[in-house]
């Protein structure tokens, strides 16, 4: 694979439907324009004309030219619009990839193009594939915003006043009157506060843009007969999972699209956690439960608030082997249209349930699901969509190594190590870096834009 060569693909999906594009890039564009249609063509015109190779008529339909370097690409591009459909797109593709000089194009190769030939930066490359791949309305305007620029734009700032730092600080070293102005006065440790507060704040941004894109995902859990089935089907709207008294009811793990606060969620209903399932087929699906909380970003813990919970704490004990951090776990006491079990409520007001969020639900009570979804999108950390741009998971790594480099910094500074802090400041605008593509490598790329369709 070479940025000399000229890439061709079908930039539009398959199947049935009126219009069909074929996508050229490269410095052969021109060349295949004429070769199908015998038109030199100006750039941003249309042309209607026959498609032909060999004085066969392959297709017909429109014809659009873009000049280097006012393309998608930076390179000469050319656009061949035909009739959709399974058969006749291939056709005009077959006869484009017949000149020679002319492949195929990998996935994402005119994405990465773009990228290489300094038209987006790589968050703006990302952004490409998020929008084409939105699953919701707030999701499609968060990757917008980073299509036209909200995320490096931050990164950009942030970057800006790194460098303004280090400039000062290593100028500490070699003239005495900066020194006593910028680091004896507390100037650079305020200076390092303010940049971490501005890493955070992009963190907490990237984050919500995370959930966005990849979506939520929450898990059901806790005693079997806690509720758990009749909460996913008040959530999902719908009668998912079967509700008896029998214990062990629910044997497989049931799942229901949901979307808080314009977050898609993925909900799950889970087997009770049990140490002596009635069977084999119960076993399973408590095999299964466990391999989705390993993946939750938060469980709901039930706990059937009218009747004793004897295995309460063993249950959350189970929990806590596949999710450790306490923060991801909400208890969700069920039933509280009815009477209060006064033994549970003790239970509750006991360690360790005593500092554990808690939140009162019932499916009987008008009203009590919308209280829910606002806890539940507090817990998710979910903040409101505007100004939120689209992020992915390196992003958020990157993020917290950045604040981590700062945080260093910090601590540094208070020893008097300028050499050291300058460095840990510098490692903090190479993670940023890493974010944007100033600082990048081809297996970076390559596992990116491998996961965008041919054609884009």
């Amino acid at each position: 694979m070479s940025l000399k060569d000229t890439i061709a693909a079908i930039a539009t999906p398959q199947g049935r439907g009126g219009i069909a594009i074929i996508r050229v890039s490269g410095s052969q564009a021109l060349e295949v324009a004429k070769t199908l249609t015998g038109i030199t063509p100006k750039s941003r015109y249309a042309y209607f004309s026959r498609f032909s190779l060999n004085d066969e008529v392959v297709d017909e339909g429109l014809l659009l030219y873009f000049k280097s370097p006012n393309s998608y690409t930076g390179e000469d591009v050319i656009e061949l619009q035909g009739h959709g459909g399974n058969i006749a797109p291939h056709r005009v593709l077959n006869a484009v990839l017949s000149i020679p000089g002319v492949r195929m194009a990998e996935p994402g190769e005119f994405t990465r193009r773009a990228f290489l030939n300094n038209k987006l930066d790589l968050t703006a490359a990302e952004a490409v594939e998020d929008l084409i791949s939105a699953g919701s309305e707030s999701a499609a305007k968060a990757a917008l915003a980073s299509l036209e620029g909200s995320f490096s734009d931050k990164l950009n700032e942030l970057t800006e006043d790194l460098t303004t730092f280090r400039m000062r600080l290593e100028g500490c070293l070699d003239f005495p009157e900066e020194h006593e102005d910028f680091f004896d006065s507390g100037k650079a440790e305020k200076d390092l506060i303010k940049l971490k507060t501005l890493a955070e704040t992009s963190l907490k941004i990237a984050s919500q843009g995370v959930k966005l894109n990849e979506g939520a995902r929450i898990v059901l859990a806790g005693s079997p007969n806690a509720g758990k089935s009749s909460l996913l089907n008040a959530l999902a709207g719908t009668e998912k999972a079967i509700v008896t008294n029998i214990p062990g009811t629910t044997r497989d793990v049931l799942t229901a699209e949901i979307e808080i606060n314009g977050v898609p969620v993925t909900i799950t209903d889970t087997a009770g956690i049990r140490d002596t399932p009635s069977d084999e087929i119960e076993a399973i699906g408590i095999k299964k439960a466990i391999n989705e909380l390993k993946k939750a970003d938060l469980v709901l813990f039930m706990i059937d608030g009218s009747s004793e919970a004897p295995d309460a704490h063993a249950t959350l004990k189970k929990i806590l082997n596949y999710e450790v951090n306490p923060s991801h776990i909400l208890i969700i006491v069920s039933k509280s249209d009815k009477e209060r079990c006064a033994n549970t409520k003790a239970l509750l007001e006991s360690e360790p349930f005593a500092n554990m969020p808690k939140v009162m639900s019932s499916t009987k009570v008008d009203g009590g699901l919308k209280e829910l979804r606002q806890e539940l999108s507090n817990a998710l950390g979910i903040i409101p969509s505007e100004g939120v741009f689209s992020a992915r998971r390196r992003h958020t790594l990157e993020l917290q190594e950045t604040i981590n480099s700062i945080q260093r910094a910090i601590d540094i500074l208070e020893t008097g190590d300028l050499v050291l802090c300058a460095q840990e400041v510098r490692e903090a605008q190479d993670h940023l870096g890493t974010i944007t593509g100033k600082v990048t490598s081809d297996d970076l790329l390559g596992k990116i834009f491998s996961t965008f369709c041919i054609g884009k």
